[in-house]
């Protein structure tokens, strides 16, 4: 499968943490096992004089991937500009994920609220489920998705967004929720039996260390527990 990445790239940020959890890095003993490979191409770029997402592409762990790693145009002024300037952004990321068969989108927070005003700079922290939609067209698609507040946790919120996103068309297959701190989701969406299973695989392989779990998204299935 040719894998396309959608950075979802917002301007860097002085007063947060963002970025910030790399301490795994420094304990090989207990991490490198997992993926030798991509942990010392990590560690190689931690260890630089330059952290940019850019590092990614070029230490070409990914072969034959494509990238969208345009900035979004969230700083805009007037701000009510920015919709329309957004629209051209995403037009650019569609058009350079072309011809991939697995897509993974990277927002900051995940998937947008309901309402969430694309006037606002923090917008550009979201994905929205047409933007998911558009991108999910007929191949397999991973999004990142930040644990919300949402009352009832995680056994409340994957089986919501489940939801929000099968209304528009997508059909979720399922979702990794990972913990090495504040609780995260990656929904798999259009995945085949294949996908699922290298899903479950590398929540057992994960077992016991980092709390990654494996939940059905299926209509008829219920979440697994962790």
């Amino acid at each position: 499968m040719r894998v396309g990445v959608a950075w979802w790239l917002f301007p860097d940020e002085d007063h947060n943490r963002d970025g910030g959890h790399r301490q795994y890095l420094r304990d090989p003993d207990k991490w490198r096992r997992f993926d030798p490979v991509l942990f010392d191409a990590l560690k190689k770029i931690n260890d630089g004089d330059k952290l940019d997402v850019l590092a990614i592409q070029k230490a070409n762990l990914f072969q034959g991937a494509r990238f969208a790693p345009d900035l979004i145009p969230c700083d805009l002024l007037p701000y009510t500009q920015r919709p329309l300037e957004r629209k051209r952004w995403f037009s650019k990321v569609k058009d350079d994920l072309k011809g991939c068969d697995l897509v993974f989108l990277d927002p900051d927070n995940g998937i947008a609220s309901d309402g969430l005003r694309l006037t606002l700079r923090r917008a550009g922290k979201s994905v929205t489920l047409e933007e998911i939609a558009e991108l999910a067209e007929n191949r397999a698609t991973v999004v990142y998705h930040h644990q919300t507040h949402r009352k009832g946790g995680h056994r409340d919120e994957i089986p919501y967004q489940a939801d929000r996103l099968r209304k528009y068309g997508l059909r979720v297959t399922c979702a990794l929720r990972a913990r090495p701190g504040s609780s995260r989701f990656f929904f798999i969406l259009n995945g085949d039996a294949e996908l699922q299973k290298r899903a479950k695989g590398i929540a057992e392989r994960w077992k016991g260390e980092d709390k990654i779990a494996w939940h059905s998204c299926m209509k008829e299935s219920v979440a697994q527990p962790d």
